[in-house]
């Protein structure tokens, strides 16, 4: 490698670090504010007893289970595909909660699966950590579980198959778009049914 490939490749691993300290700053913040709100509409509602505390503590829970679970879950993916070596640079313009990308054409099929993993895997360790973490003790709390295991239930009916088909030697970029097309609504139609559920159990 000559020295002026070197020092590109030295500058494009500082942009990217750079990169990647703006953006966990940005979705720390995301996270301590929305479980922040949630937080304090419950105690709200805790306090007064009163209905509309308590449905904006519901509402509040909602927002923040989604955000707090979407945000994981990218992470989980980032982290998987940077733990397998993948070629994985992080966007200069992130959308949403989409951070980095990914590219299929540089990397092998071992770090496409590694990268869909780590997805699944942070969205069912949230879950764990705040199963351990939340006392369930009023409707908010245990919406705030359900809603970031109706997430987990979601992503997992979408990306499994993939993970599976891939590792038996199906393209990943084709497979993905097919299950884009199979599944439509149904596995966020499943996941909500399986937080209800959840939810239903806990209080």
């Amino acid at each position: 490698m000559s020295e002026t490939t070197e020092l590109e490749a030295d500058e494009r691993k500082k942009r990217d670090r750079e990169r990647l300290q703006s953006v966990a700053v940005r979705h720390g913040a995301y996270v301590l504010a929305a479980l922040t709100l949630w937080g304090a509409a419950d105690a709200w509602a805790s306090a007064t007893g009163w209905l509309l505390a308590e449905a904006v503590a519901l509402l509040n829970a909602i927002f923040a289970g989604t955000a707090v679970a979407y945000l994981a879950h990218e992470w989980g993916h980032f982290t998987g595909a940077r733990i397998s070596g993948a070629v994985s640079p992080v966007a200069k313009e992130p959308k949403s909660f989409f951070m980095f990308t990914f590219k299929d054409e540089l990397n092998t099929r071992g770090q496409f699966i590694s990268m869909s993993v780590g997805g699944p895997v942070a969205n069912w360790s949230l879950c764990i950590l705040l199963y351990l973490l939340l006392p369930l003790e009023t409707w908010p709390q245990a919406l705030l579980l359900a809603t970031t295991f109706a997430i987990a239930i979601s992503v997992s009916v979408f990306e499994v198959p993939v993970i599976n088909r891939v590792l038996y030697g199906e393209d990943p970029t084709e497979t993905v778009a097919n299950r884009l097309k199979e599944t439509g609504n149904v596995p966020r139609q499943v996941g909500i049914v399986g937080g209800a559920a959840l939810w239903l159990l806990t209080i």
